[in-house]
């Protein structure tokens, strides 16, 4: 595999190019930059203590500022692995709030409404009985899974003041509303999550591999959400605090669709022509492109899947993942574009391979 080729696609999210005087974009350059140093040591207490005042004043536009204007993946992920460390519980007196993640890959007939209901009894004797998570027996848990949509909707001061005590955890707990999730006719996939808080012990199971549970709790949420009607396939993953869950949960939902949409689009093709072409470029504006379109001379437009990055996404990993998933398709005609992709100009495996870049699987 040719890592350098990998390497070569380039990054068109729309990180600051500008020197910024955000004191917490300095704290993070200085952990990245000289975290041995005395500077470097004293950043890492100073960016923690400044991101917790901003949380207890509510006062977040210059945290909100760093991130937005952080000129690289490395700066943002800095400053978000504070943002979760400072709402996370602390003392002994505050509480840790959990998130399950659970990726439904649907099929179905018609749309309608997923199951929201959560076995609880069933998650905690399985996580007990296989991990030996005996942290879990006194948790709080949410009656129903909540949607991404809804979990992204709550601020981190939100979370931040939920933990401060039992009593704020469960008067937060209570303002979270029925709201159904809905699926649409064909394939889609949702992440949901089973929200749950308790003591500052429930902090060491964080993302912890849910290991030999895995497979159990698969077959529960799997039975849980089956419908008439409704073909699914649920993937349980590791617990996490509520914002790091949303963003894995995020990340593995568009990872999930890119397969599915691969295996249609290679089986489309495929069906008309011998052989696939895949093309792999960056669009501008932030965005990967995976483009499927037959090898031989044709009339027929290009298959396109669009992975919008966030700021602290790797895009080799992400390509690296998906030249796996090609490999497995048997698939050869393929095309890495070092140059960027204007949005207007989306093109054909025959004209990629005229453009900068190469075939990743030649060195």
């Amino acid at each position: 595999m040719n890592k350098d080729l990998i390497l070569s696609i380039p990054d068109t999210r729309p990180y600051s190019d500008v020197q910024n005087k955000n004191e917490l974009l300095r704290y993070a350059n200085d952990i990245l930059n000289n975290p041995l140093s005395a500077q470097g040591k004293l950043s890492h207490g100073q960016l923690f203590s400044e991101i917790v005042q901003m949380l207890q004043q509510k006062h977040t536009l210059s945290l909100s500022v760093a991130m937005a204007m952080s000129a690289n993946p490395a700066q943002y992920r800095v400053i978000w692995q504070y943002l979760c460390t400072a709402l996370s519980s602390q003392t002994e007196n505050e509480v840790q709030w959990l998130a399950f993640p659970v990726v439904a890959v649907i099929g179905a007939q018609q749309d309608g409404y997923l199951n929201k209901e959560i076995p609880v009894d069933k998650i905690q004797q399985l996580l007990i009985e296989h991990n030996n998570w005996q942290e879990i027996k006194s948790v709080h848990w949410l009656d129903y899974l909540v949607g991404s949509h809804e979990l992204s909707e709550i601020t981190a001061e939100d979370w931040f003041d939920s933990k401060q005590s039992i009593t704020s955890a469960q008067e937060f707990a209570q303002k979270f509303q029925f709201n159904p999730v809905s699926y649409n006719k064909g394939q889609q996939v949702e992440v949901l999550y089973a929200l749950c808080f308790g003591n500052s012990k429930l902090k060491t199971i964080a993302e912890k591999n849910l290991d030999k549970a895995s497979l159990p709790l698969m077959q529960v949420w799997q039975q849980k959400l089956a419908q008439q009607g409704l073909t699914i396939f649920a993937n349980p993953m590791n617990a996490n605090l509520p914002i790091s869950s949303l963003q894995k949960g995020s990340a593995q939902a568009k990872r999930m669709a890119l397969d599915i949409f691969t295996a249609n689009a290679v089986r489309s093709i495929r069906l008309q022509f011998p052989r696939v072409g895949v093309v792999i470029a960056a669009e501008e504006g932030g965005s990967l492109l995976f483009i499927f379109h037959p090898v031989e001379q044709n009339s027929l437009p290009p298959l396109v899947f669009r992975h919008i990055l966030t700021p602290d996404e790797e895009i080799s990993l992400i390509v690296q993942d998906f030249l796996d998933l090609i490999i497995q398709c048997k698939i050869e005609h393929i095309h890495i574009v070092s140059e960027v992709i204007s949005k207007d100009k989306i093109p054909t495996y025959n004209q990629a391979i005229e453009m900068l870049g190469g075939n990743p699987l030649f060195t």
